[in-house]
């Protein structure tokens, strides 16, 4: 039977059409029937999806979702909403064949037959997993600057109100030292207390430098064995542990994916607090174990195993109540010992440069337990 011209031109308009739909590979086009089953599938399904059309015709679009996804019926409340309200659209995480996840924007349409009774479906993905990053990537960065002008303004103050304090001592013995110009005792007597002020002024413009010059480093992360570290560390004390009579010891240490010169800074401030915050012979144990995988995640993606590294002393303690303004810039828990008060402040932010963390569990007169949670070297970076 022949067929008219006009049969013949709708005929080439819908192969013409299904061609056109078949050869697109920025969208993955897929016709569902109304279970859900994968019946047609374009290159661009392919592309993005990981299937061949052969290994796809017959499954269900759920092998697209996540086992989380899954769980919680999302297909399935997809598809639903799209049978009732016409379509249904979605961004997320979907799974490729390999198990890798991409991030897709989906919109499902039903199919209706002549009655309006729902035959099937269409579901239609774009791959827009770089837009997703650097979504994200912006997201974090507004709140890393927010974040950080936060802590500039409270650092600022701080500083402000620390650095005056020397200063107005400073002003208060030479005033006093002038209204006397002659007298030998109060020149004895005022001017070491103006040398002492000036030698904190000095203490603290140093350590605030240090401080703000971390934010700024971006030296390469190496392997950095700790044992190695540990001992030019306790080297550079062994006049002050000569002194106390202190005791210290070190458990074998792992290599850790770090930058020596600021590991050696967080390692120096941690073990001169324990043999300077102490009132009689210091006892100094430090320790490392592995933490769980599971945990390891949490902190950084790119690190193979995170190892927990606690230094307990025997020192004054403090109340636990104030373990975390005991990593605040300039809140110093006691008078009763010198310093500028940004020694843990600085430890805190070394640990965040190695995409780590530090705690401390403390006991008026019994001792100080901080905990490191570092990175082990995988043969990489770790930003």
């Amino acid at each position: 039977m022949h067929k008219n011209p006009s049969e013949i031109n709708t005929f080439l308009t819908q192969q013409r059409y299904l061609k056109m739909i078949e050869e697109v590979q920025d969208y993955a086009i897929i016709l569902l029937d109304k279970d859900g089953i994968i019946q047609n599938w374009n290159k661009g399904a392919e592309k993005i999806k990981g299937y061949t059309e052969k290994e796809a015709l017959g499954q269900s679009f759920r092998i697209f979702y996540r086992i989380e996804d899954r769980e919680t019926f999302l297909p399935q409340r997809l598809i639903t909403e799209a049978a009732t309200s016409g379509r249904a659209a979605h961004e997320g995480w979907r799974m490729r064949k390999d198990g890798t996840t991409f991030w897709g924007n989906v919109v499902i349409t039903a199919l209706h037959d002549e009655d309006n009774n729902v035959i099937g479906f269409t579901k239609v993905t774009r791959d827009l997993t770089e837009r997703k990053i650097a979504e994200d990537q912006k997201e974090r960065d507004a709140k890393s600057i927010a974040q950080q002008n936060r802590q500039l303004e409270e650092f600022a103050y701080i500083t402000s109100h620390d650095l005056q304090e020397p200063i107005r001592k400073i002003q208060t013995f030479i005033n006093l030292i002038q209204r006397d110009i002659d007298n030998r005792k109060n020149l004895e007597t005022y001017l070491p207390k103006i040398s002492a002020s000036a030698n904190r002024m000095v203490a603290l413009i140093k350590d605030v430098l240090n401080f703000s010059r971390l934010s700024q480093m971006h030296e390469q992360f190496l392997a950095v064995p700790l044992d190695d570290i540990l001992k030019d560390v306790i080297t550079d004390f062994d006049l002050l542990i000569a002194e106390t009579a202190a005791t210290i010891t070190v458990s074998p240490l792992p290599v850790v994916n770090g930058i020596p010169v600021q590991l050696i800074q967080l390692f120096s401030n941690l073990i001169s607090n324990a043999l300077k915050f102490n009132t009689g012979k210091p006892v100094i144990s430090i320790t490392a174990e592995p933490v769980t995988d599971t945990f390891s995640t949490t902190l950084s993606e790119n690190a193979a195993q995170y190892y927990s590294i606690k230094i307990k002393d025997n020192g004054i303690g403090f109340n636990q109540e104030y373990a975390d303004q005991a990593f605040q810039p300039f809140r110093r828990l006691t008078t009763a010992f010198t310093g500028t008060g940004i020694g843990l402040a600085l430890c805190r932010r070394i640990a965040d440069n190695h995409k780590g963390s530090i705690s401390v569990e403390s006991v008026p007169d019994k001792g100080t337990e901080f905990t490191l949670l570092l990175p082990g070297y995988a043969g990489k970076t770790i930003i």
